[in-house]
């Protein structure tokens, strides 16, 4: 399975300078406050300010069973229990995207080949098998099959002696992580494997590679074998592909939807950059990469499915900070519903914010973290984690904070 790695980033008028250019390095997947600035994580500094807004969500927040936390600039500004390591239920995606962007590149693809063994191919024939191997894209439908067909014959393959095999092993097959009850969790999310097509939570690498075969006659090309799955070997030569949409793209459709089968494919891509494509490798690469930032994050899979998952609300606002420098930082920023959209349908309609929403129903959570710009026109990170209060009790809460923060006055606050 390749993962192709590409640099993209364009203005945006309602946003900051950042840096415009990122490098791209070849990869193949086969990372209590105190009354003076003190050093907190990587060159973000505690300093709680007092002033009118900080008073007003501290009166909201006043309630057992809330983590805030609040940063301008480099610094965090406000926290209330937030060093408190909590369940991030689908905030967790947060730290998969930003762990993702920065990893992989905004406009890193996952590849869908066709592929062959070194030596099987002796002008217009393929005498063994031709191998379909995915590359996690969530997207992969009948439409891309056919476009990877038309390549292969493109490339003067006429005739394959062999079977179509789909390959079963460049991600694991895997369905399961810490903390996911068994079939309830199963119940929000497909199974994650590498070749899967975006027509039904079955269609996995049976029904792509008798797809793809299908295709392949279409195109004239003579098939002797019949389509199967099957492991692929390590050292095949790629004869056609085609790329899923650029992640920075696939993102904004996972936090938009809050969709866990994009964040568990995007995961285990994480995990094969390391030579594991499963859920634990790609979690251990989050948990890293957060570890490089000076954040402490217990992450058991990309999606929040799992109530093990613990960051605390102050260690996602100095990965939300942190970002803020970043390259990829618009990718992420536009990947985030604006109020009134995506999962903040019917919440904060007309407030300036970006923000991604969470709810777990077996241990009782309700979070949202993002951005929200205050009436001085300053971005704010904020990151609200809820435990014990069911949805119903904590949005209203959640919502009234991110109004505070666009009502407040920041200027002088950096």
């Amino acid at each position: 399975m390749a993962l192709a790695i590409a640099a993209a980033c364009t203005s945006s008028p309602d946003l900051p300078d950042v840096a415009t250019s990122q490098a791209a390095p070849t990869a193949r997947a086969s990372l209590p406050p105190t009354a003076s600035p003190t050093p907190s994580h990587v060159g973000i500094v505690r300093d709680p300010v007092h002033a009118a807004w900080t008073r007003a969500v501290e009166g909201i927040v006043d309630v057992p069973g809330v983590s805030a936390a609040v940063g301008i600039g480099d610094r965090i500004v406000f926290l209330r229990n937030g060093d408190v390591p909590s369940v991030l239920a689908s905030n967790e995606k947060l730290l998969t995207s930003m762990a993702a962007l920065d990893i992989l590149g905004s406009g890193a693809t996952f590849d869908t080949e066709a592929a062959i063994r070194p030596g099987d191919r002796h002008g217009a024939v393929v005498r063994g098998d031709l191998f379909l191997v995915g590359g996690g894209d969530p997207t992969l439908d009948a439409g891309d099959l056919a476009t990877l067909a038309a390549g292969l014959a493109a490339s003067g393959v006429r005739r394959v002696r062999g079977d179509v095999v789909g390959d079963t092993a460049a991600f694991d097959r895997g369905w399961w992580a810490p903390g996911w009850l068994p079939g309830i969790s199963r119940a929000f999310v497909a199974r994650p494997v590498a070749l899967r097509m975006d027509a039904a939570r079955t269609s996995l690498e049976a029904t792509a590679a008798a797809t793809f075969r299908e295709a392949l006659v279409a195109q004239g090309v003579w098939l002797g074998g019949a389509a199967t799955v099957g492991a692929a070997p390590n050292d095949l030569h790629v004869v056609a592909q085609v790329p899923s949409p650029p992640l920075r793209d696939l993102l904004s459709h996972q936090n938009h939807e809050s969709d866990n089968l994009y964040a568990e494919l995007v995961t285990k891509a994480l995990g094969s950059t390391r030579g594991e494509g499963s859920t634990a490798a790609g979690a251990r690469v989050i948990a890293r990469w957060a570890a490089r930032h000076g954040v402490d994050a217990a992450v058991r899979d990309g999606s929040g499915l799992s109530d093990l998952d613990r960051t605390s609300a102050a260690g996602v606002v100095t990965l939300l900070l942190e970002a803020r420098r970043a390259p990829w930082f618009r990718a992420l920023y536009r990947s985030l519903p604006v109020g009134g959209e995506g999962t903040l349908e019917g919440r904060l309609v007309g407030v300036p914010v970006r923000a991604k929403t969470g709810t777990l129903f077996v241990r009782p959570t309700s979070t949202l973290s993002g951005y929200v710009r205050s009436a001085d026109g300053d971005l704010v990170a904020f990151s609200i984690l809820t435990r014990g209060l069911d949805a119903g009790a904590a949005e209203p809460i959640e919502d009234a904070i991110v109004r505070a923060l666009a009502a407040a006055h920041t200027a002088g606050v950096h």
